[in-house]
């Protein structure tokens, strides 16, 4: 592989990198383990806002398909 292209590789790697970092932002499917609850959160430390539980399972949600 060439220096330019493994450049450019590197370049796009770092960009899509950067763009699923960004959809994780504000993206997160949360689910109570304890109280069952589900909401969409920005945060991937939040306690969940029914119980106060921190049994917390996090996906994010550009995870999930659009169909």
């Amino acid at each position: 592989m060439s220096e330019d292209t493994s450049t450019n590789h590197q370049d796009l790697l770092e960009t899509w990198r950067s763009q699923i970092r960004q959809a994780d932002i504000n993206n997160v499917f949360c689910h109570c383990r304890d109280c069952e609850a589900e909401w969409v959160g920005s945060a991937w430390d939040e306690n969940c806002p029914s119980c106060g539980s921190t049994k917390i399972e996090r996906i994010s949600c550009w995870q999930f398909p659009d169909d």
